[in-house]
């Protein structure tokens, strides 16, 4: 279904919703001058930060292309288009993303390229900048709005184990939606992802007096596609999580937000504030949606922000559709009314602001952000630059003080050339011959340790069917020993499906020259593709910190060496293979080879992870007695057994740790029965457990004796269980100066080397985008872990023995 528009835009004409007639009445108000716009805003006929700055915006450039300005040098025309902007601004100080946009738009006025232009052109050159800088944000606006859905979701859905079987129930406050934005929304964004995954239970939603916007727009946006909802006063919310929050599975309270300032602090509706001093009571999740438009880092604190007070008739009188006396709607009548003596003196602030103490997670469109371990918020992930330079990073601008590393270029064609070529698991070989050709031309000795063959893929290329472990040693000609070597280490392969390489959300073609020396590229520049993160990001990471640290002689050639394997996306077939032949005899006739230190590259957003959870695969089958539907005392269903069994694997505490959390199963797959009317006589189901309790030795069994007890109990006649060997939480050193710390809940190959050596995991890009649609990271991240790699790699050579 289709969902509602706020805005409807074409050069020359836009088309504004008018919100104060919702929900009985659809009208469009034509808003083609600066002052019309300020009008809708100011009137609330149009509301939500992102949709006031996508009105201003467009609003402006209608008049422009209509013929507004009539200024005849460069200079006028930019002089007159501040003006208007500046007049745009008044219309709602609160919101950021409005000041934001005009700070952005004026730059691109300022921007446009006006050498050899008679006055005539150039004027033409710089209303089109204009222009198409305001198209811009409305383009970008709903693809932020979809990826704050998609990392509000995954967040949620992991902080709660949510699944299916076990969906999560939220609340929202005032109006985040389509309604408030280009399309999709904020908070309500991710309660639409929540519900199109079989994730949401239900949401409930506050009518947000004075203005109504909840009862008034998010009811109705909820109503409109589908989705199970309830409003509620704002007053009931303490009594729904006292009274419902276990029954419904209550586990969020998820905002939008008109300004995010440098340590969190966030003003929102009015009446943000104490429902989150009521999550905070009642063991809720308080989520702050909000694009990355909408911090403010030159603000440190909510002390800075203004906050817009209204006028008194908001509160005191109300309007609406004419109820009948048979209970009927009459939408063609509308009346206002006095709710309140008129005689009242009124407080009426549009705003409050919640303290980043009660807040647990900012989700924006580049990713979550959580507090670390001072309680406060770190933006550096998201927002590129030390003080806010919003938007302009979506255009490729030159960002003040960007001062290219000296080998950026050579690193970001290291990196593009890896993700250029496809290789999903199983078909690794062009990639490896690429690697091997490479690191040959930057003075390593290369081996490549061929792995058997798969059939699974579908290249065409027969260097793909063929599958390498790359191995390199330092300088030519070199001696391959392995004993007392820093390994330096990541995997080649990578999840399906194969997505082109881009640069800010462009596609550039393999094989196609591009220059990395332009000054489109900066510190904040986006990077995507398949492996762009996980892990080619680790790879090309790994190579120019030890290439730099060898050609300074910082290390000795003699104390590293390089190791990129296949496979660690399905089994580790190509860790533990090259694990296996450090004991061939005939190999290493001296013994088994002992590495000093292993550093292991995958996406810990540049962190140094202290370990990661293990992990145990488990298939369990059910036996029952086939009979007629309508006779199911005479059988026993082997789905039934099943269903039972799982639903307490997925309740029960199968065991925690104070570092790795909780244990938890995915139930991944489940089939059984032939038909909807015959009682089934066989089910299975396949699962996969994350283990947070014991060792890497431990942890499997114990959890594995937890899983066959829960059976017992459910039916142990009619149930099997049969394990894949796993391993328990993986420990790895993590108590080296200068770098922030991390726990992953993913596997890696750290437990597929096999001996005594000091092991290291560290690497560039989140694992919350590495298997996805939108996988990508930043410039930054990975000259980031170039100097990260470069610490670490001296570091383990110093630490260990």
């Amino acid at each position: 279904m289709a969902t509602l528009q706020a805005i409807k835009y074409e050069r020359g004409k836009l088309l504004v919703l008018d919100q104060l007639r919702l929900p009985h009445e659809h009208h469009y108000d034509e808003v083609s001058t600066a002052e019309e716009a300020f009008e809708c805003i100011r009137y609330m006929r149009v509301r939500g930060a992102p949709a006031i700055a996508i009105v201003a915006a467009l609003a402006h450039a209608v008049e422009l292309h209509n013929g507004s300005c009539t200024a005849t040098t460069p200079e006028e025309t930019i002089a007159y288009i501040e003006s208007r902007l500046d007049f745009l601004k008044e219309s709602r100080p609160t919101a950021v993303d409005l000041s934001n946009a005009i700070s952005l738009l004026k730059l691109a006025a300022r921007a446009a390229k006006l050498e050899g232009l008679a006055h005539p052109e150039a004027k033409a050159a710089i209303l089109n900048s204009y222009i198409e800088a305001a198209e811009n944000i409305l383009q970008k606006d709903i693809e932020n709005n979809k990826s704050i859905g998609r990392y509000g979701s995954l967040w949620l859905s992991q902080q709660f184990n949510a699944t299916r079987d076990r969906p999560i129930s939220v609340l929202t406050h005032c109006n985040t939606g389509s309604l408030a934005t280009s399309g999709h929304g904020t908070a309500l964004g991710i309660i639409r992802t929540l519900h199109s995954e079989g994730l949401l239970k239900h949401a409930y939603c506050t009518e947000t007096r004075p203005y109504n916007q909840g009862s008034r727009l998010t009811s109705f946006e909820l109503v409109f596609e589908g989705i199970p909802s309830t409003l509620i006063t704002d007053s009931m919310a303490g009594a729904l999580f006292a009274l419902h929050r276990e029954r419904m599975n209550i586990g969020a309270v998820i905002v939008g937000a008109d300004r995010v300032v440098r340590n969190g602090d966030t003003a929102n509706k009015i009446g943000t504030y104490a429902l989150a001093v009521l999550a905070r009571h009642h063991g809720v999740k308080f989520v702050v949606a909000a694009p990355t438009t909408s911090v403010d880092l030159e603000t440190e604190t909510g002390d800075g922000i203004k906050i817009e007070e209204r006028k008194p008739e908001e509160l005191t009188q109300i309007s609406g559709a004419v109820v009948n006396p048979d209970g009927s709607v009459d939408k063609s009548r509308t009346a206002r009314v006095a709710i309140a003596d008129q005689r009242i003196g009124v407080w009426n602030p549009a705003f409050d602001v919640t303290p980043h103490s009660l807040i647990d997670v900012i989700v924006t469109e580049r990713g979550v952000v959580v507090k670390g371990a001072d309680g406060k918020f770190d933006f550096s992930q998201v927002l590129p630059e030390s003080k806010q330079q919003p938007l302009a990073h979506h255009q490729g601008a030159q960002t003040n003080g960007d001062e290219a590393p000296s080998y950026r270029v050579p690193l970001l064609s290291l990196h593009r050339a890896l993700v250029d070529v496809p290789s999903i698991s199983g078909s690794e070989g062009s990639v490896a011959v690429l690697l091997e050709k490479i690191l040959t031309e930057l003075n390593y000795t290369v081996e490549l340790q061929r792995l058997p063959s798969t059939t699974t893929s579908t290249d065409n290329d027969h260097d793909s069917h063929e599958r390498y472990n790359v191995l390199a040693w330092p300088g030519r000609n070199a001696d391959r020993s392995f004993h007392n070597r820093v390994l330096i280490t990541s995997h080649i392969d990578v999840v399906p499906p194969y997505i082109p390489y881009a640069i800010n959300g462009t596609p550039i073609p393999p094989h196609t020259p591009y220059n990395f020396t332009s000054s489109n590229i900066t510190s904040s520049t986006l990077i995507s593709g398949r492996g762009s993160v996980d892990a080619k990001a680790s790879v090309a990471a790994q190579i120019t910190a030890t290439s730099l640290l060898l050609s300074s002689a910082s290390i000795p050639p003699s104390d590293v060496m390089l190791l990129f394997v296949v496979g660690e996306e399905t089994s580790g077939q190509g860790m533990k293979l090259f694990s296996s032949s450090l004991s061939n005899e005939t190999l290493h006739p001296g013994g088994r080879p002992q590495f000093r230190a292993a550093i292991f590259g995958e996406p810990t957003e540049n962190k140094l992870a202290c370990g990661h959870k293990g992990i145990l695969g488990a298939s369990i089958s059910a036996k029952g007695k086939a009979g007629h539907s309508g006779y199911p005392w005479l059988g026993k269903s082997a789905i039934a057994v099943l269903v039972r069994a799982l639903d307490r694997l997925l309740s029960v505490d199968l065991g925690s740790s104070e570092r790795y959390g909780n244990t938890t199963v995915n139930v991944g797959f489940i089939e059984g029965g032939v038909a909807s009317n015959v009682i089934a006589k066989e089910a299975k189901a396949r699962l996969a457990v994350r283990i947070a309790v014991g060792n890497q030795t431990s942890g499997g069994g114990i959890v594995a004796q937890g899983i066959r007890r829960v059976l017992q109990e459910t039916d142990e006649e009619a149930l099997g269980l049969e394990l894949v060997a796993g391993y328990g939480p993986v420990e790895c050193e993590c108590e080296v100066e200068g770098f922030e710390t991390m726990v992953a809940n993913y596997g890696t190959d750290v437990p597929n080397l096999q001996g005594d050596h000091v092991r290291y995991l560290y690497g560039p890009g989140s694992i919350l985008v590495a298997h996805g649609d939108d996988e990508r990271l930043r410039v930054r991240d990975l000259e980031d872990a170039v100097e990260g790699y470069k610490r670490l790699i001296k570091h383990a050579m110093e630490a260990s023995p």
